[in-house]
């Protein structure tokens, strides 16, 4: 993303003259910084103000499917799949202390998180056996 001011000329295919799109033009406004408001000068002086997402929008309509997919903010992280198999104890209507026992469901649960969990000393230590098991393989 562009943090300072910058200007950029489109050219008009029809008659030649430009469309002039600026950037961050006012360092004091912090609306307007961080290009989250693009200023188009027309070719007779007329200044029209569009918020960056709204260009976003318009470049992925009619993109191709290409194009598209790079539009698209894609956060990826590695996960942990856990099975859990929910159960509780009834109180009512089923023998007291008879377990409820549900089907397992898998989960995901990214690693930042299981490494919390279990303390990074013991994430370590079973990053270390699976790599084991993966090399032995």
């Amino acid at each position: 993303m562009i943090l300072d001011y910058q200007k950029f000329v489109l050219p008009d295919q029809k008659e030649g003259k430009g469309l002039v799109a600026e950037v961050n033009w006012n360092e004091e406004d912090i609306n307007t910084n961080e290009c989250k408001i693009i200023r188009f000068t027309l070719p007779d002086g007329k200044e029209i103000y569009v918020e960056r997402k709204h260009l976003n929008e318009i470049l992925f309509s009619i993109g191709n499917p290409k194009d598209q997919k790079r539009l698209i903010p894609v956060n990826m992280q590695t996960v942990h799949w856990a099975e859990i198999q929910p159960a509780m104890k009834a109180t009512k209507d089923i023998h007291k202390g008879e377990m409820i026992v549900g089907p397992p469901i898998k989960i995901s649960v990214p690693c930042t998180v299981v490494r919390e969990m279990i303390g990074v000393e013991k994430w370590n230590k079973e990053v270390e056996k699976q790599n084991k098991k993966i090399v032995d393989k």
